[in-house]
């Protein structure tokens, strides 16, 4: 059965793959383009995708985009203002949307440590503020999305290991399990999830490709090419440390603050990094990598 569902932060590097994946499976999809925004040329031409042009500040204006829609998915960045997200579940509520999926699709915000990360404040609140928006509003509902660092992009952009440069930054001893996806897996994991919306009702929802380690995935490369690969091991609570002292800092950038912070979201312990333990793939018909199919995935970026 086909459902009307609205993309906020639709040309980012989640809402592109998971707009394609929501009409391949018959849905229709607005895309909610914010005023003047130039970036909508990268979305597909498709008959059962609209643009609609919002004023993410007014939820006059939004509520009038989202009328009679099902869904609404939120693909904002990590980085996104405290409550920027309130007008946009005001709006939902107002236009009797029926399921909310907050700006998550990252590490556990359910685990004690990792909620506690200032990278996540905003995170945080949208969660609170959509848990008050519930206990008011008993036809609206939310799920947050755990899909663990971001497999693809993170080979590509460096963030778990870079092997294009043969060089990782290690955290500790490069032996902690994490959970990691890759946005293909995210995006039929959204579309399983429309159609299992009882069974994920008001909760986190946790899916992985598979559970690695920084060690592993350099094997796997070593054993593609042979080639040395360039490391350097740093501490995991000194890079902590240093990442909440810079965060703070009006004038830090985010190489300095953000990014060491999420990477102890996902390489630090007791941060929840592995999902094994509460994982919903067989529910949302998620199988698990094999390591020559992970090792497939990392050969794309050497």
């Amino acid at each position: 059965m086909s459902a009307r569902i609205a993309v906020a932060g639709a040309t980012g590097s989640a809402g592109i793959p998971i707009i394609n994946e929501l009409l391949k499976a018959g849905h229709h999809v607005t895309a909610l383009s914010r005023s003047g925004s130039n970036g909508f040329f990268k979305l597909p031409k498709h008959l059962n995708l609209e643009v609609a042009e919002v004023d993410y500040n007014s939820v006059a204006s939004l509520k009038a985009a989202l009328q009679n829609h099902d869904v609404v998915i939120a693909t904002l960045p990590v980085d996104i203002p405290i409550g920027s997200q309130d007008t946009l579940i005001d709006a939902a509520v107002a236009a009797g949307v029926n399921r909310f999926f907050p700006a998550e699709f990252g590490t556990d915000t359910d685990n004690d440590k990792c909620m506690k990360l200032p990278v996540f404040a905003n995170k945080m609140h949208a969660l609170e503020y959509l848990r008050a928006k519930v206990a008011k509003h008993p036809n609206f509902s939310y799920t947050a999305i755990c899909t663990g660092s971001f497999l693809d992009w993170g080979l590509q952009a460096g963030f778990l290991v870079h092997p294009k440069t043969h060089s990782a930054t290690i955290y500790d001893d490069g032996n902690l399990p994490f959970s990691t996806t890759t946005l293909a897996t995210i995006s039929k994991a959204v579309v399983s999830m429309i159609n299992h919306l009882d069974e994920t009702k008001n909760r986190h929802v946790y899916i992985h490709d598979a559970v690695v380690t920084q060690n592993k995935l350099i094997d796997l490369a070593k054993n593609m090419d042979g080639k040395d690969w360039k490391l350097t091991y740093v501490d995991s609570d000194v890079v902590s440390a240093e990442a909440h002292i810079e965060f703070k800092k009006a004038s830090s950038d985010v190489k300095r603050g953000l990014m060491p912070l999420l990477h102890i979201s996902v390489l630090g312990k007791g941060y929840g990094g592995d999902f094994s333990e509460h994982l919903d793939n067989e529910l949302l018909g998620i199988k698990l990598m094999s390591d020559e199919e992970l090792g497939d995935v990392i050969a794309e970026y050497l």
